[in-house]
C-alpha cells in the first residue's frame, strides 16, 4: 500500500481523507500493525486501481481485468483522433491542443 500510495504523491493523511479513515489506521496497515478489513481492501482497490489480491500481496499482477479493458476501450476511442490529429499540419496541431487546453480549463470550472 505504502509503493502504491508514493506512487500517486500522497501523504498518508491525503490517502486517509480519499478513503474515510484516519491518518493512524494507514499508518499501522502499512507498518503491519493492522491487518486490511475487508472494506478498505474494496476501497484501496477501487481507488489505486488494482486487484485486491495485489493489495493482499497474493498476486504480483496489478492491474484487474476490469482496468484492463477499460484501457483498452479508451485507446480504441483515441485511436480514430489520433490518427486524425497525424494528419493535420504543424499549426493546426498546435490549435486543437491549445483548444482542448481551455475547453479542459472551462470544464473544470
Amino acid at each position: 500500500m505504502r509503493e502504491l500510495r508514493n506512487e500517486k504523491g500522497l501523504r498518508q493523511e491525503d490517502l486517509a481523507g480519499k478513503i474515510n479513515v484516519s491518518q493512524q489506521t494507514i499508518s499501522r496497515i502499512e507498518n503491519g500493525v493492522n491487518s486490511f478489513p475487508a472494506d478498505l481492501v474494496i476501497h484501496l482497490a477501487r481507488f489505486f486501481r488494482v486487484s485486491a489480491d495485489y493489495i493482499l500481496k497474493l498476486s504480483d499482477t496489478r492491474v484487474t481485468e476490469e482496468c484492463r479493458i477499460d484501457v483498452e476501450r479508451k485507446i480504441e476511442r483515441g485511436r480514430d483522433f489520433f490518427l486524425a490529429f497525424e494528419k493535420l499540419s504543424r499549426t493546426n496541431q498546435e490549435l486543437v491542443g491549445s483548444l482542448m487546453k481551455q475547453l479542459g480549463e472551462q470544464q473544470k470550472e
